[in-house]
């Protein structure tokens, strides 16, 4: 009885093991031109300060959580996610979104095919 009443007042930590033992089978390959670890945390920094996603309690993620998420997801390690915050905001200022811009090229190139495609059609 006592064991229930535990379980019912403190959910959260009765997980179950099901969900923890989830392993993503997607990953970054940490150098990759375009999209690699500062990549990534390129993204991450930007979805941070846009404040869009919000944390269980509704208030925005912090820059931590969301790198932890992509972690998860990706099967990868920032180490410290203010030190790659620091290398994107090192970078000089033509390079700032590099990875950004390399995403855009790459939606806007599927676009265009997609365009080509249909016209051929």
């Amino acid at each position: 009885m006592q064991l229930l009443e535990l379980k019912i007042r403190y959910p959260a930590s009765f997980l179950n093991t099901e969900e923890r033992s989830f392993k993503s089978d997607l990953y970054v390959m940490p150098k990759a031109k375009g999209l690699g670890i500062i990549g990534l945390a390129e993204l991450i920094i930007s979805i941070f300060l846009s404040q869009e996603i919000k944390d269980p309690n509704g208030r925005p993620a912090s820059l931590k959580q969301l790198a932890r998420s992509f972690e998860y997801i990706f099967n990868c390690d920032f180490g410290s996610i203010y030190d790659k915050q620091a290398e994107v905001y090192n970078r000089k200022s033509c390079n700032l979104t590099k990875s950004l811009d390399f995403l855009r090229r790459v939606l806007e190139q599927n676009k265009k095919n997609r365009d080509q495609k249909k016209m051929k059609q």
